[in-house]
């Protein structure tokens, strides 16, 4: 950590103590949370007090955003791999591919899984993925493109490095090469593409949700603030929405500050 800038740091330390916190506040002890709320009951919801509903909400956005950026990191890592084994015109190929699915807009693809996702679940055709399942996995399939390019454009220039040069010379295949000289080059790469897509993920979800496309049970974050915008024209209405505003933007800012800790180690490693 010490060659880590300061923001970046602060970043990673954010970003794990909100995930701490919204274990032990939103999961492990919600009955303790709920009996000492400060900010008392939501007043569209009077079973559930706003803390409740706040740190509830900050556990199923971050869940989203690490499961949806793991995912969407692995299937680019695979494609890259693929792409670069392959090599020539296949490599290019799959680069067009690549960068036809990149240029999608994120949020409107996402809402246009969400209902096809819903619509399929109504009829009773749901392939086992719940509302969880269905946002990771829209979240993924239009988050993996970015990664792909990055990944794919690590492999070409740790390839061209002399020990690789080497490696190939003695007779080693692509495979091999890729498996035991790229992928402990690449490692801390891989882990800060997956933290960049954190924010993305996490802000996506929220966007979608907010509006009613998502039906995120239990709420996150932004499907909490979509329904409870409108206690802002009551008096106190601000102690409901302004907690979970808050705690998606400490969220986010802190995915992305972390996102630099580790983009910074490659970069001072080559």
């Amino acid at each position: 950590m010490s060659g880590v800038p300061s923001r970046a740091r602060w970043g990673l330390v954010l970003l794990v103590g909100l995930g701490v916190l919204s274990l032990v506040a939103g999961r492990l002890f919600p009955d303790t949370l709920a009996s000492t709320c400060p900010l008392g009951v939501d007043p569209m919801r009077p079973d559930r007090t706003v803390c409740e509903l706040a740190f509830g909400g900050l556990w199923v956005s971050l869940a989203v955003g690490l499961c949806a950026g793991g995912l969407a990191t692995l299937i680019g890592l695979l494609v890259a791999a693929v792409a670069r084994l392959l090599g020539g015109a296949w490599e290019q190929t799959i680069l067009r591919g690549v960068d036809a699915v990149f240029a999608l807009p994120d949020v409107l693809v996402v809402m246009v899984l969400q209902l096809a996702g819903q619509s399929l679940a109504d009829a009773g055709h749901s392939g086992g993925l719940g509302p969880f399942g269905l946002m990771v996995a829209s979240l993924a399939l239009v988050g993996w493109a970015g990664p792909a390019r990055m990944f794919r454009n690590r492999l070409a220039t740790l390839e061209g490095q002399e020990f690789i040069a080497a490696a190939r010379a003695l007779g080693g295949g692509g495979t091999h090469i890729l498996r035991v000289h790229l992928w402990p080059a690449l490692r801390p790469f891989a882990l800060a593409v997956f933290l960049s897509r954190l924010p993305t993920a996490i802000l996506t979800e929220s966007t979608v949700s907010f509006f009613g496309i998502a039906r995120m049970e239990p709420m996150s974050l932004g499907r909490y603030l979509g329904t409870s915008y409108a206690a802002l024209i009551y008096e106190g209405g601000s102690r409901v929405v302004l907690p979970a505003w808050a705690l998606l933007v400490l969220l986010v800012l802190g995915a992305s500050l972390a996102s630099q800790a580790l983009s910074a180690s490659p970069r001072k490693a080559t």
